[in-house]
């Protein structure tokens, strides 16, 4: 007989079928997400916000869902996940209704924006324990069966909230005769009901999941330790530079559109955007584009299986890139003279959406099978899904300041020349893990390496861990510094911002020019040896990222002080500091076309 603590660790076995509540809870963390990165830009875009406003704002809160791994583990040594869903789902449904309160308070944008960053940490939080429901509640074959479901589930989230809630805004404005603000203050009103149903919903159907007992004796030291050796042994794996420029580079020309190609899609005639209407808007980029991107990532998976990911990885990345050059042929044929149909900007967005998918499928899958391959399986795969949605995070910011002074069309020419380096990523990506005795067992396992191998592989993993703590620093904290003091409306909110830089700066040389020493030390070393030199590309992979890096703070000091100079500090310190930092903060704009009828 098992006794009272086993029976207590064990997961208790729901009564109904898995799907009824796999799909609702897949659905349930989906909204959220496309809350906080979509359907917020429509709001402020709707309210007459410029693209750089939004993008900075918005694209620095999807950092969060980045840095799950950091406090995943904590989470297992409380309650239990069930419990975390559940808190989760009600406290994002609170937000959202304080979010349609604040549209009331006259400084609505910062206080909206404040409160998506909780509902960020609230969403990554759900995110980690309903896959911890799903890992530990079904079992292989159940998890195989249902994957399919799962990721169907998600996307019905986001149509629900780009498609749905976005709909609702746009039909009490433009049919019923609501204010703008009125109308999104209903639309999110109804969002935040919608979280509290699923709360209710899952409060009953649920599963609990694993709990915490299967943790007892664990402490936080325990977990800190286990993430420090998990993060040691991915810096083990053989090619983790080329692998790593993979992840950093397919998507770049992709982050410069995520955000930005609806805001085009919402703009103005008169400034070379499309004007759809938000009815017409969260059709197309909720419900066909999500449709079309869903059949284009399981016709992908079919064809990866069919002809190997190695031998198609060039070719997908073809199709992730080229294709967005339906936004630049959508830019030259709009005018205010030219209003673009319906039918017409549906059908150019769906081919884009479409081949996205496709390509789409050689990213993830490569991560699966390339770098996650270990006994760290699950976290190596979490870190690289972190670092690939770190990528994104700059670009989704720059690209709003960048389409506004630039002009559409040659903010999407640009968006073309920026899909060279994805393109050469996917030509160049190594597949070290082909040479594995089996798909499950990592290449770089101690028991195949020989001594050679195993002193380089230390020296170069050193070596990695300061070069790639130096990128981590500017990706998590430089980037979110740049575009908070971009916004900065008082002079001691800048010289926080210009301090925090600074002291990052040091930091990132020091760590920088201890992995470039640690490379040319492991370098020199291998001379003396005559085989086993697997791992001299990490050696060679963290001194160039320690050189870029050194020359990354370079520019960013340079910056500061420019900046600096050229602000005004007796105002910035005045009562009319919001004034002369940002003179057009706050502006909203109208167009000037009445609303086009497609």
């Amino acid at each position: 007989m098992k006794d009272k603590n086993a029976l207590m660790a064990e997961p208790k076995k729901s009564k109904v079928h898995p799907l009824f509540w796999i799909i609702s809870s897949y659905v349930a963390m989906g909204i959220p997400f496309s809350m906080v990165i979509w359907v917020s830009a429509s709001l402020f875009k709707d309210l007459g916000h410029s693209d750089g406003e939004i993008t900075i704002a918005v694209a620095s809160i999807g950092i969060v869902w980045s840095l799950k791994p950091f406090w995943a583990d904590f989470l297992a040594m409380f309650k239990t996940k069930k419990f975390f869903v559940l808190s989760m789902e009600f406290f994002i449904g609170v937000l959202f209704l304080l979010m349609g309160l604040a549209l009331f308070l006259p400084f609505y944008f910062s206080a909206i924006i404040g409160l998506m960053w909780i509902v960020a940490i609230a969403s990554a939080t759900q995110d980690i324990c309903c896959d911890g429901i799903y890992i530990t509640t079904l079992n292989k074959k159940q998890q195989a069966t249902f994957i399919g479901f799962q990721s169907m589930a998600w996307n019905l989230g986001r149509v629900v909230a780009v498609s749905l809630v976005v709909w609702v805004a746009g039909y009490l404005k433009d049919s019923v005769g609501l204010t703008p603000k009125m109308a999104w203050f209903y639309s999110l009103m109804g969002s935040g009901a919608l979280m509290a149903l699923f709360g209710l919903y899952h409060s009953a159907l649920l599963p609990t999941g694993s709990l915490p007992e299967d943790k007892k004796g664990r402490t936080a030291k325990n977990v800190v330790q286990d993430f420090l050796t998990s993060a040691q042994d991915f810096c083990n794996k053989r090619s983790l530079w080329g692998m790593l420029a993979f992840v950093f580079f397919y998507r770049s020309g992709e982050g410069l559109l995520l955000v930005e190609a609806p805001l085009f899609m919402q703009g103005c005639l008169e400034d070379g955007a499309l004007q759809l209407a938000l009815t017409d808007k969260g059709i197309i980029d909720g419900t066909i584009s999500t449709v079309v991107s869903v059949i284009g990532g399981i016709l992908g998976g079919f064809f990866i299986a069919r002809f190997s990911l190695k031998r198609t990885l060039f070719v997908l990345a073809l199709c992730v890139n080229v294709p967005n050059a339906c936004y630049l042929y959508l830019s030259y044929a709009v005018s205010p003279d030219n209003p673009l149909s319906f039918t017409h900007i549906a059908t150019l967005v769906s081919i884009e959406k479409f081949w996205y998918g496709f390509g789409f499928v050689g990213n993830m899958l490569y991560m699966m099978q390339q770098i996650a391959p270990g006994k760290f399986k699950m976290t190596h795969y979490a870190f690289a899904t972190a670092l690939m949605n770190l990528i994104l995070v700059p670009t989704q910011m720059v690209s709003g300041p960048m389409a506004d002074s630039m002009g559409f069309r040659d903010y999407f020419m640009f968006v073309m020349v920026a899909c060279i380096p994805s393109l050469i990523a996917a030509w160049l990506a190594p597949f070290p893990q082909l040479k594995a005795p089996n798909e499950d067992m990592s290449v770089d396992d101690e028991s195949l390496l020989d001594d050679n191998d195993k002193k380089i592989q230390s020296g170069a993993r050193k070596a990695s861990v300061y070069s790639l703590l130096s990128i981590f620093l500017f990706l998590m904290l430089d980037v979110l510094c740049l575009g908070w003091l971009s916004g900065a409306q008082s002079g001691a909110a800048v010289v926080f911002f210009f301090v925090l830089l600074g002291v990052s700066t040091l930091f990132k040389l020091q760590l920088a020019i201890k992995g470039v020493r640690a490379g040319l030390a492991t370098l020199n070393e291998s001379k003396s040896f005559s085989g086993g030199k697997a791992y001299l590309s990490n050696a060679k992979g963290a001194i160039i990222g320690g050189v870029v890096m050194v020359a990354v703070s370079g520019i960013l000091t340079w910056y500061c002080i420019d900046k600096a100079n050229a602000i005004d500090w007796d105002c910035a310190f005045s009562k009319n500091a919001k004034t002369c930092l940002q003179p057009h903060a706050g502006e909203t704009k109208v167009c000037k076309l009445d609303k086009v009828e497609r």
